[in-house]
């Protein structure tokens, strides 16, 4: 799926704007860079489409 699909169907989903979605996807990879190792986190983000890399959080 791609990003814009992504963001779409979380805003659909939580009655949010495009722009709240977005802020809200990147929250939960922060968390999940914070929560997981470092290659755990790797191993899951790798096998997103490479549009996704500009909402990752850095190391």
């Amino acid at each position: 799926m791609g990003l814009e699909e992504f963001l779409r169907r979380v805003a659909e989903r939580e009655g949010a704007s495009l722009d709240q979605a977005r802020e809200h996807a990147a929250a939960v990879f922060a968390t999940l860079r914070e929560a997981i190792t470092d290659k755990e986190f790797f191993d899951v983000t790798v096998q997103l489409p490479d549009e996704y890399r500009a909402m990752l959080p850095r190391p």
